[in-house]
């Protein structure tokens, strides 16, 4: 019993902290345009994916995000030389975006990306930036994510 009470507080810190960085962002994007429960969250988790791939691995396509993340995949062997603050991002990315180390789960998630309405997505289904997207929201995007990455 006494592993129970232990045990069940250390998981909700650990998923806490890794939704940490979307705030306020989240909460602004599930208010203003009505988005029902952890969507905008999700939005953000991918997002952060998409504009890592930017980052590090520019000429891969966005379904090569398990292959970074594992280190692994021709994408990953081919990545030019990183500095020091690429790397580090790469390690904060495995942290956060944890759940895409599996490639069906990253599949699944780029899919439910696509049906999101174009106005919602900050990047193209090629990995892209949303042209169709205001400037202030992709501002505000890519410096949250540049946080998240530290």
């Amino acid at each position: 019993m006494n592993a129970l009470l232990t045990t069940a507080p250390v998981a909700r810190p650990v998923l806490a902290s890794q939704l940490r960085w979307q705030e306020p962002l989240a909460t602004r994007l599930r208010f203003r345009h009505a988005l029902p429960g952890m969507v905008a969250n999700r939005l953000l988790n991918i997002e952060l994916g998409l504009f890592l791939m930017a980052e590090l691995l520019p000429l891969a396509p966005p379904e090569s995000l398990p292959d970074l993340l594992n280190g692994q995949g021709a994408a990953f062997r081919q990545r030019p030389i990183w500095s020091p603050r690429q790397h580090r991002m790469l390690s904060q990315a495995r942290m956060l975006l944890a759940p895409y180390q599996n490639r069906n789960v990253w599949y699944n998630a780029l899919i439910k990306y696509a049906g999101l309405r174009s106005d919602l997505r900050a990047f193209t289904l090629k990995g892209n930036l949303n042209a169709q997207v205001g400037s202030t929201i992709l501002r505000e995007r890519v410096t949250l994510f540049r946080q998240a990455l530290g």
